[in-house]
């Protein structure tokens, strides 16, 4: 009887990799179906604001909107794991899925698409992307950069 008051033990990284990439597979083949095929080439990564536009043009029912977010955000997290070097892991803190990347940034690819979705274009995901890269703000930007680990702020 009290097994169901008990806290489901949180999914390892590899569990959360392999959901989440199943997730981004799942993504390639509906978009697909739909008649916009991606491939993993890092440059699709500049079609997925695109895609939140249209989708957003056909006045969707809010419960399809986390269907896109959870696919889309894990095909943008596997991007960057595919060419940025970063891993999924699982956050226990925020319960969810989050890419570490190897220049010590934390990227929540599945929050960023529901921004982009739920507060417009200034969530741009290709510059979302672009950042997770290089950690280069694009010029005109109000992004505020925090200081990272080991620098005494």
């Amino acid at each position: 009887m009290l097994d169901r008051f008990r806290k489901r033990a949180d999914p390892s990284d590899d569990e959360t990799a392999e959901v989440m990439r199943g997730l981004a597979e799942a993504f390639v083949r509906g978009a697909a179906a739909e008649g916009q095929p991606f491939g993993w080439e890092s440059a699709e990564a500049a079609r997925l604001d695109g895609v939140c536009d249209e989708f957003l043009a056909g006045d969707p029912p809010a419960e399809y909107h986390h269907t896109l977010i959870m696919g889309m955000g894990a095909y943008l997290g596997e991007l960057l794991v595919r060419h940025g070097g970063g891993r999924w892991a699982f956050d226990p803190a925020t319960s969810a899925a989050v890419v570490e990347m190897p220049n010590e940034l934390s990227a929540y690819p599945h929050n960023k698409v529901a921004k982009r979705l739920h507060q417009g274009p200034e969530h741009d995901l290709f510059e979302f992307y672009r950042y997770a890269l290089t950690r280069e703000t694009p010029p005109g930007t109000n992004i505020r950069v925090l200081p990272g680990p080991g620098t005494g702020s």
